[in-house]
């Protein structure tokens, strides 16, 4: 039989998936697979399981939000793992397994694909040389927003806390001047955030970036521009159906391979960053695509 390695948090979204273990197991088994579960139980332990197992695995699976994909991704990279990794979508906005067709809370069509279907190669993003990210790499305001949001609000109301707690932080925003180099332009001008897209959302919003691809070599920069506050309340609406794309007033769009972002400001010097909604690099940093760097599987009813 194949050896599977289950890595899952407990303590992701609703903290359910202790009661879809066994029906996980089953499929997998049943796919041909014997499977090592591995539960998380303290900061570091799934990267030091990762560092620490045989070499003799055909697949992780990571059964969490997108913070825990994150860390099995980075520890899966350093140890230049060529094994596929199954996502099952766990926690509470779940960004990127959404965007494979995985909805939160279907945990069986998940397992199902990963036991059933061939992986596909994918983009990934690298930032600095050293942290790498599946999904997004986010810096200014609102970029914490997944970890400021109550637990209990996201286990109600899903993706759309996410929408109500960057609205209740408007008054707050300020600008923040940015240069930012791609590989055919330099661009300065103050932002409030912006977002280095590999697929298509993150904190909840799913159409933030309408035309991404996870095997286009690509990467998409949203940034919303240091307009006049009264005017963000409707972009946040515009944000959630993706008609903000088309807003070139309040709305910085670039599509590149290459990113490097700096802050032209002395007091935001030490602006960090963030990588699938964990903490990332300090700021200044580069971005860049490594092409179909792993494999990973997606619904086939996409």
């Amino acid at each position: 039989m194949k050896k599977l390695k289950l890595i899952y948090n407990p303590f992701s979204g609703n903290k359910s998936f202790k009661f879809d273990l066994d029906v996980c197991i089953g499929i997998f088994q049943d796919g041909g697979f014997e499977v090592h579960p591995f539960r998380t139980m303290t900061e570091g332990d799934i990267t030091k399981h990762i560092e620490q197992m045989p070499d003799d695995y055909d697949l992780i699976v990571a059964s969490g939000g997108d913070g825990t994909v994150n860390i099995v991704l980075n520890a899966m990279m350093r140890r230049k793992m060529d094994i596929p990794l199954g996502i099952i979508p766990s926690g509470t906005a779940n960004d990127f397994a959404t965007f494979l067709g995985f909805k939160s809370g279907q945990v069986e069509d998940a397992c199902h694909a990963i036991a059933n279907t061939h992986p596909v190669a994918i983009d990934l993003g690298l930032v600095n040389g050293t942290t790498y990210f599946i999904n997004v790499c986010a810096g200014g305001l609102l970029t914490n927003v997944s970890q400021t949001v109550d637990k209990d609000l996201k286990n109600v109301l899903g993706s759309l806390s996410y929408y109500l707690k960057g609205v209740e932080q408007i008054p707050n925003f300020h600008k923040i001047p940015f240069r930012i180099t791609t590989s055919s332009q330099v661009v300065e001008e103050d932002l409030y955030l912006y977002m280095i897209m590999n697929s298509a959302g993150t904190g909840g919003f799913t159409k933030l970036s309408p035309q991404a691809s996870i095997q286009d070599g690509m990467f998409e920069l949203i940034a919303i521009r240091g307009r006049p506050l009264i005017e963000l309340s409707p972009l946040f609406l515009k944000m959630l159906t993706g008609d903000h794309i088309n807003d070139t007033k309040n709305i910085l769009y670039l599509r590149d391979s290459y990113f490097k972002i700096e802050c032209l400001a002395d007091d935001f010097k030490i602006m960090e960053s963030t990588v699938d909604g964990e903490m990332g690099p300090r700021m200044p940093f580069e971005v860049k695509v490594i092409p179909k760097a792993i494999r990973v599987f997606v619904n086939p009813r996409r």
